[in-house]
């Protein structure tokens, strides 16, 4: 493939054959000699790609020079050829990428260089967990003679951190990487700007204030060693309060006194009382102990400092988050654990084969997943079948985290070893998990199936023997979206990494690991981990419009089965199935079904109210649209919210007023007031939306609560908040309880989801709360279609006010969702009961529809026509634990706890205190033996840049949040000090 680099192009992948952009024109070979293949990072100063020289046919890495705002390109300019021209002062050395060449072609800024096949430490840590003692002695002898090279050439590094450090594949060599702050050091400071280069959590006091010196990359290895050895950000392990750095509280493996000396003499603020050079670390590095203890100073009493430095550290850290470093070289993972005891690769050994853009193979432990979804009229039966390979020598335990919609009910999971099958059980998931810890040390195979959230899912595979595969089945059932005679089908391939919030509780924090997936890179179409998904219809009538937003399909029929299936080229699970298709017949419009056991009858009724609003009878609405610009939103995304909010915006009603309002680590608005929906006030909120670009962290919550902050609409007027986001964010349920406790009487929340792999757990919840509608957008729709049909439900409330109620026998059955949402539409309504004494009755629908109209409408329940649909027990179980989840959102309670466990327990349901357990009888591998653990990776979004900014996804806070914490250590700093 050939990439197009004019950043503007709207379609940049193009035939490796191509000369000239199919969409743009530009030309494709840079120096009629690069090939860009790939983007592979982003950041505020330019693009890196991953590229070929066409001359050599080797594989090489683009820069190219592209600031993201005007202010940042004078120093970005200068940071650009600085990187050039230290790579070209260092000459070849096998630890730093080799300068090629460096350019400016059609008014941008190139640099090629060496392509440095590997994982940065970064990677390498979230992969295989803490370093320990050996790990940190081989880093600081493999780069402290590259820094004594790099000093010696009189170059100054400033950005040493873990993902600057690259662990070459096959050698394991470090390659430091990432020059864009280096600087000679007869330069102190860029003297036009005065920027602080550098990124800030290591960086040195002095390098903070615009004065580094060798000492500075000596300081920024020893953070990057301290972070490796805790896993903790660096941040955390220094106590501003005393000045001191407490980083051996928080060691997860216990290190020696004289290598803990080492790093503590590499520390120090003050740069007289710290190593002088990396020739010097070096000699005690390899000195006996005595000569180490001699050199140095006891921890405390080494950095203990006055009570000034806590604060000045502070102040000169937050300078540096202003500014952004050039993008890193991205690199293709690993992801397979390399300890000390390194296990080895069977040769020819089935499993999972991704090759790297330098030719190597990966091996990986996830094979493949195979779905099969089995669609009856609004019944979705559905089996997803993931198989596990070991490639090593050694047991494997394989850790996924992968998604399923967040309304499944999951009921079922079985592995298969060899010929056998072996059916997992529920338990509480407590106990689950002490089964599965059990298993794994009496050597047996165990598979742990976990819920982290109603939409993520963790699966744990413990004691795979060498070359052995292994499948794990897991089946669920959820309830088609349809209206009006279409329906949908949705199965989430990818999890997308999440935010957190700078108010992030220590829970949500912690939640990170276990949400968060491992993510990698691969290259080409060929992704490895590829997906099959078949969907059976079997709907009775005839079906037609059988189509894909999302991907690439191919649909078949035989007699009354219509077969639906994924291209053979589109098999990447990197974005969310979407498939929709439309019943011929207004018999769709109604449907009961029913289901009988010893636990009583249960019962789902889907129906559309047969009603239309007339244009008199619009309520006038004042609209709120809250647009997210976050950085997970750069790109495509922000493009397709732009087109969609001007859609909006054209689309009101002559006596709707509305306002814009967008948020990222702040929020910014049209108008703090609602403007009238005039010619004028439209063009203005265009032209602001024109101008939203996308950066910074998913401050959801600052947003929720400005909107909340708005006055009561007046009398005979609704409000109407509209949002847009992807929703990829850790404390989503925090949201929800946010708007379930404020949002104010006449206010609704409409929410809309934007993205290949969107959060759909939060865009629906946050409807319903809100009273509103859900709807979600894919990468590959147009936006139109999806702008009108949005406005006109929210244009057209229909049923208001609904009430059901049981005409029968005994006890009113016990009905779900507790609370029926307002009908807006074409909207269905969607009820799930159940009848513990199993008799049968009418439900009665009744409520309020346009000018005041009593509409009502009865469906017969009849238990009596044998066991029926036995998923529909599974579906009220799960819509159960739902309601019963809406009000813990605010917190847990043991009740609710024992509630949803009882429930979760009985129906046989996959909850977030249940978990399912299989384990084989036999003992399979040798007990106690720990087996070889390996995270596996997935692939970001299709259309999620390399950007992910905020929170625990990004490398720092924003300047704001800094500051607010300077500003609190201070005051606390001085008022310790006049208590003294």
């Amino acid at each position: 493939m050939s990439y197009c680099l004019n950043p503007n192009c709207q379609a940049p992948e193009n035939t490796e054959s191509t000369n000239l952009c199919l969409s743009c024109a530009s030309k494709l070979l840079l120096k009629e000699q690069y090939r860009a293949i790939k983007p592979i990072g982003e950041g505020g100063f330019g693009r890196t790609f991953l590229a070929e020289d066409k001359s050599s046919g080797k594989r090489c890495v683009i820069k190219q020079f592209f600031p993201q705002q005007q202010s940042n390109i004078q120093k970005a300019s200068e940071l650009f050829r600085q990187e050039a021209q230290q790579l070209e002062q260092l000459g070849k050395h096998p630890q730093i990428p080799e300068l090629f060449d460096y350019f400016e072609e059609e008014r941008h800024q190139y640099l090629v260089q060496e392509y440095i096949p590997g994982e940065n430490l970064a990677t390498v840590l979230a992969d295989e967990g803490n370093f320990d003692e050996s790990q940190i002695y081989q880093l600081l002898n493999d780069l402290l003679p590259v820094l004594q090279v790099i000093h010696n050439h009189q170059v100054i590094h400033r950005d040493i951190k873990p993902e600057n450090i690259i662990r070459r594949h096959g050698s394991n060599q470090l390659v430091l990487v990432d020059f864009g702050a280096a600087k000679l050091v007869t330069e102190t400071r860029l003297a036009k700007t005065g920027t602080v280069i550098g990124s800030a959590a290591y960086t040195a006091p002095e390098q903070a204030r615009g004065k580094a010196i060798f000492a500075s990359d000596l300081y920024s290895l020893a953070v990057t060693c301290i972070h490796l050895l805790t896993q903790l950000p660096p941040f955390d392990l220094f106590d501003s309060t005393e000045g001191i750095w407490i980083w051996r509280d928080y060691l997860k493996t216990p290190i020696s006194n004289e290598l803990g000396q080492i790093i503590d003499k590499m520390l120090p603020s003050a740069t007289k009382d710290r190593y002088q050079s990396a020739g010097e670390v070096l000699q005690y590095l390899n000195a006996s102990p005595q000569e180490v203890f001699a050199y140095g100073k006891t921890p405390r009493k080494l950095f203990k400092k006055k009570w000034l430095f806590g604060s000045t550290l502070l102040l000169a850290l937050a300078g540096t988050w202003y500014f952004t470093s050039f993008p890193k070289q991205s690199v293709e993972p690993q992801n397979i654990s390399t300890q000390q005891s390194q296990p080895q690769i069977i040769a020819n050994t089935p499993g999972l084969h991704a090759q790297s853009p330098d030719g190597k193979e990966q091996l990986l432990p996830l094979q493949h997943t195979e779905v099969m979804a089995k669609v009856a009229g609004n019944v979705a039966r559905v089996e997803v079948t993931q198989t596990f390979t070991n490639p090593f020598n050694n047991p494997l335990e394989a850790v996924y985290v992968f998604p399923l919609p967040d309304e499944a009910a999951v009921d079922d999971m079985e592995i298969i070893v060899g010929d056998r099958i072996i059916r997992g059980t529920i338990k509480k998931r407590g106990e689950a998990k002490r089964i599965y810890q059990e298993a794994k040390q009496q050597g047996k195979t165990a598979a742990l199936l976990e819920q982290e959230k109603d939409n993520i899912f963790t699966q744990s595979l413990a004691n795979i023997k060498p070359g052995e595969k292994i499948q794990v089945t897991i089946r669920y059932t959820d309830s088609m979206k349809f209206e009006e005679g279409s329906y949908e089908f949705v199965f989430p391939t990818v999890v997308g990494e999440r935010y957190i919030s700078g108010e992030a509780t220590n829970k949500q924090v912690n939640d990170t690991s276990r949400i968060n997936p491992i993510l990698g890179l691969f290259g080409g179409n060929k992704h490895g981990q590829d997906i099959g998904i078949t969907v059976e219809i079997e709907a009775g009538l005839p079906i037609s419009n059988i189509q894909s937003p999302s991907h690439q399909i191919n649909a078949t029929q035989e007699g009354r089965i219509v077969r639906v299936q994924l291209d053979k080229d589109d098999k990447i699970p990197d974005k969310d199935l979407i498939l929709r298709y439309r019943v011929a017949s207004n018999e769709t419009q109604s449907t009961v079904l029913t289901q009988a056991d010893e636990r009583g009858g249960h019962f789902a009724t889907y129906f559309i109210p047969a009603l239309q609003y007339q244009t008199q009878e619009i309520v006038p609405k004042d609209v709120v649209f809250l647009i997210d610009t976050s950085g997970s939103q750069k790109g495509a995304p922000m493009e397709q919210s732009k087109e969609l909010m001007r859609g909006f915006v054209n689309g009101l009603n002559p006596q709707d007023t509305f306002t814009v309002i967008n948020f990222s680590n702040t929020n910014t608005q049209l108008s703090p007031t609602p403007l009238a929906n005039t010619e004028v006030n439209r063009a203005k909120a265009i032209a602001y939306i024109n101008r939203l670009q996308a950066d910074g962290g998913t401050e959801l919550m600052n947003g929720i609560r400005t909107v909340e902050n708005f006055p009561a609409a007046k009398a005979g007027r609704l409000r109407s908040i509209v949002l847009i986001t992807d929703g990829l964010i850790g404390n989503d349920e925090e949201i929800i309880a946010e708007v379930q406790k404020n949002l104010k009487p006449g206010n609704r929340l409409y929410s809309f989801g934007v993205g290949s792999s969107v959060n759909r757990f939060l865009i629906d919840r946050l409807a319903e709360v809100g009273q509103g509608i859900a709807e979600v957008i894919s990468q590959n729709e147009p936006a139109k279609p999806v702008v009108d049909k949005f406005l006109q439900r929210l244009n057209n409330p229909v049923l208001t006010n609904i009430e059901l109620t049981w005409e029968g026998t005994g006890r009113s059955p016990e009905i779900y969702p507790n609370r029926v949402p307002d009908l807006f539409a074409n909207q269905p309504l969607v009820v799930f009961g159940k009848k513990l004494d199993g008799g049968s009755g009418i439900l009665r629908v009744k409520g309020i529809a346009a000018g005041g109209k009593v509409y009502e409408q009865t469906f017969p329940i009849n238990f009596n026509q044998g066991q029926g649909n036995p998923a529909i027990a599974q579906l009220w179980g799960r819509a159960r634990i739902k309601e019963l989840m809406y009000q813990m959102f605010r917190g847990e309670t043991p009740e609710g706890i024992a509630a949803i466990t009882n429930t979760a327990l009985a129906y046989r349901l996959l909850s977030k205190y249940t978990a399912f357990i299989a384990v084989t009888e036999e003992v399979r591998v040798a007990p106690n033996s720990q087996p070889h653990a390996v995270k596996v990776p997935v692939k970001k979004p299709h259309g999620i840049g390399e950007e992910m900014s905020g929170g625990d996804v990004a490398s720092a806070p924003e300047p704001s949040q800094v500051l607010a914490v300077l500003a609190l250590g201070i005051y606390l700093i001085l008022k310790r000090k006049n208590h003294r």
